[in-house]
């Protein structure tokens, strides 16, 4: 082996060491940074601002819709534009720094990147009067050195998992629309652009911002939500995504569906296996063998920052406010007009009876104590504090809740007047 084919190997090797593996990591693997969120929401992030033709656009479309959106700005655009950066901090909306100049970073050296970075988020803490915390490089793109620096200047890098090549003129409003759709599920990242990119590319964008705004409540049921980062590990990220995945797989299989962007119930139609139930004139509404709906929470709408009884107090301010929309939705959709009961098998079930429903025990059979075992481990992952949180006020026995669908059509005609 010839010293010049070491010497080329090595010299390949450094490049790849600098440049191919962070960006491996960070940017398409995600390790290191945020490629998507850890809330029931979907977050619109935009690139490439300020632009004083199209920043303003953007957001009086956000404006209209009532989101807030996060603005990754190029330091000397907001130098240039310092009325658009307090325009968007004004309104409410989220600024992290896109690089001093938009630079391709495995072109920069380890000193220009360094001070590049470090002299983009003073421009732009100046601007804002206030701290950045996060930070999202050109085309996603890092080096060795951009890790490093966000490390040292504990930085939050973010990324994306839902994008519509808004940058092209050739993509039109529709085809960046559903693009983006069919990408886009609870914790999803969304870029788009407010400036550069291809002549008449910016319009294109507005139009699907507008399109974006509406289907991703009305057709996904998703909210579109701030960006927020909870403090986990790398560790608690990996069991959250799994767990997830396979929920996503159990609803999809199962025909479980949301009822609003923001509701805490699901319903899924199903065979009844439990006891009879029986009205309070005494009707049997249900036996073994019936057509009922099976209510589920919507688990990652639980997340709490706090104790058991925290998550136990949300969950039940989420029962009171979700309760007229599923009233509403069941009387709505005719789907379920030969459905009598809604049922839920919960640890959840103290405080349940002022909102209507009946609770009833189960016995102690093999199947229910999974239940309780797989209740509980939502909990553990979809709860903060993981495997420490206080699990006590759970206790270890799952009872049967349910209401009637004449109960819940008198819950709609008291909240919408029918």
């Amino acid at each position: 082996m010839s010293l010049g084919y070491v010497l080329l190997s090595f010299v390949l090797g450094l490049l790849a060491l600098y440049t191919v593996i962070p960006d491996l990591l960070l940017h398409r693997l995600g390790i290191g940074s945020w490629k998507r969120q850890f809330s029931p929401g979907v977050a619109l992030t935009f690139d490439d601002g300020p632009d004083p033709e199209f920043t303003p656009q953007v957001l009086e479309v956000l404006r209209k819709h009532q989101v807030c959106a996060t603005f990754f700005v190029v330091a000397e655009k907001a130098k240039e534009f310092p009325e658009l950066i307090r325009q968007i901090k004004d309104e409410g909306h989220q600024i992290g720094v896109h690089s001093l100049n938009h630079r391709y970073a495995w072109f920069a050296s380890p000193w220009k990147t360094s001070r590049e970075w470090t002299e983009s988020v003073r421009i732009v803490e100046r601007l804002l009067e206030d701290k950045i915390t996060w930070m999202r490089p050109p085309w996603g793109t890092f080096n060795l050195m951009t890790w490093w620096w966000l490390k040292r200047h504990k930085m939050r890098a973010v990324s994306w998992n839902a994008e519509g090549h808004d940058w092209e003129a050739r993509r039109t409003p529709e085809e960046i629309t559903k693009r983006i759709l069919k990408n886009t599920n609870e914790g999803t990242i969304v870029v788009l652009h407010d400036s550069g990119g291809e002549f008449g590319a910016r319009k294109n964008s507005i139009l699907a911002l507008e399109r974006l705004c509406k289907q991703i409540v009305q057709e996904l049921k998703l909210p579109l939500v701030p960006l927020e980062f909870p403090d986990w590990k790398l560790g608690k990220r990996l069991t959250f995504r799994v767990w997830e995945k396979w929920e996503h797989y159990y609803a999809k299989r199962h025909g479980v569906e949301r009822i609003d962007a923001v509701n805490i119930f699901r319903l899924e139609k199903s065979m009844y296996d439990g006891p009879k139930l029986y009205a309070e004139d005494g009707q049997l509404l249900a036996e073994k063998g019936d057509l009922v709906a099976e209510i589920h929470l919507d688990n990652i709408r639980l997340q709490a920052k706090g104790d058991m009884q925290q998550t136990a107090l949300k969950v039940m301010h989420q029962v009171r406010e979700s309760l007229p929309g599923l009233a509403r939705y069941v009387v709505q959709e005719r789907t379920y007009d030969n459905i009598k009961v809604f049922v839920a098998q919960t640890l959840f079930h103290r405080g349940v009876k002022r909102f209507g429903f009946k609770v009833q025990d189960l016995p102690d059979t093999l199947r229910n104590r999974g239940i309780v075992w797989l209740q509980k481990m939502i909990m553990r992952v979809y709860h903060p504090a993981g495997k420490n949180r206080n699990n006590e006020r759970l206790g270890n026995k799952t009872m049967l809740v349910w209401i009637s669908k004449e109960k819940l059509e008198r819950i709609f005609e008291f909240d919408y007047g029918e």
